[in-house]
């Protein structure tokens, strides 16, 4: 009888120490994540053994500590907010296996890439294996690399409306260098010709309209945004004591136009724009042709 309370115990203080031994897996990889969370790399380090292969879906072969260390590095800039929710672990022997959460806003540069100012979040599965020192030696972790990558580079309305304002604030600067650097190279300009112009041609007209009006101004009234495209109703204030406009010489009058643009992003810069602007009132304001309806 003795003999088998002697092993009844030694059954469960071993139970009781495995037991303790996979809570103890658990632990560190959340004190793991905590430390990349918070941009304590030395910190993550620790966790890792020297010969630790990290395998990842973007890497075609095992990432080294130094290579893994430079990626948590990256992301954490890119990512400032960078958060990993561990949601469910199963662990076995030296192993463990997770269910988790990746969110962040990349508000920063990110792989030499500009940031996009998106949150992306989406699940990820990994598996962490151990050594007898308690040192990870192995990481696979497998995720949605598409889904990421559609969210880190989706259309932000917010951004692209904070880019249309500012595109008209240029032009009351009267900067033309920075209002075209907010399209693309090969941006298509739609309604201020009878043909669409390139940028070259729309940094033209919008010359012309300058040296026309020297005191002019643009007001935005509206600004809407959604997807990738954003909805700015204007009006065109100004003076016309400078340069001919459209032939006609300074004729020293003040015009007010309601005029509203279309702008489509990518990217950060415009690829399209559409405007629908009153030029005929413009030219009737300025006496070049009689009003509709006008006596003759």
């Amino acid at each position: 009888m003795k003999s088998f309370f002697v092993l009844l115990s030694v059954l469960f203080a071993f139970s009781v120490s495995q037991s303790l031994a996979q809570g103890n897996l658990e632990t560190k990889v959340r004190e793991f994540f905590a430390a990349v969370d918070a941009g304590h790399f030395d910190a993550a380090e620790a966790y890792l053994s020297p010969d630790v292969k990290v395998y990842l879906p973007f890497s075609p072969e095992a990432m080294n500590r130094d290579a893994y260390k430079g990626l948590g590095m990256a992301m954490k800039a890119g990512f400032p907010d960078i958060k990993h929710q561990i949601l469910e672990c199963a662990e076995t022997g030296s192993s463990i296996g997770f269910k988790a959460w990746f969110s962040g806003t990349n508000n920063g540069s990110l792989m030499g890439n500009p940031a996009t100012n998106n949150k992306v979040s989406l699940p990820f599965v990994a598996f962490f294996k151990f050594d007898n020192a308690g040192k990870i030696v192995e990481i696979n972790t497998q995720f949605d690399q598409t889904a990421f990558n559609n969210q880190l580079a989706a259309a932000n309305p917010m951004a692209n409306k904070q880019i249309a304002v500012s595109t008209l604030e240029a032009l009351n600067s009267r900067n033309l260098d920075a209002v075209t650097a907010n399209f693309a190279a090969d941006a298509t300009f739609h309604g201020w010709g009878p043909q669409p112009l390139r940028v070259d041609g729309y940094r033209k007209a919008m010359s012309e309209l300058l040296n026309a009006f020297p005191d002019s101004k643009f007001t935005a009234l509206d600004v809407t945004a959604e997807g990738s495209k954003v909805v700015v109703r204007h009006q065109f204030e100004g003076t016309h004591t400078g340069a001919a406009f459209q032939g006609v010489p300074a004729t020293q009058r003040r015009v007010t136009i309601p005029a509203t643009v279309i702008y489509e992003y990518k990217d950060g810069k415009a690829t399209n724009l559409w405007l629908n602007a009153d030029f005929l009132g413009l030219l009737v304001q300025l006496g070049a042709v009689p009003a509709p309806g006008a006596s003759k």
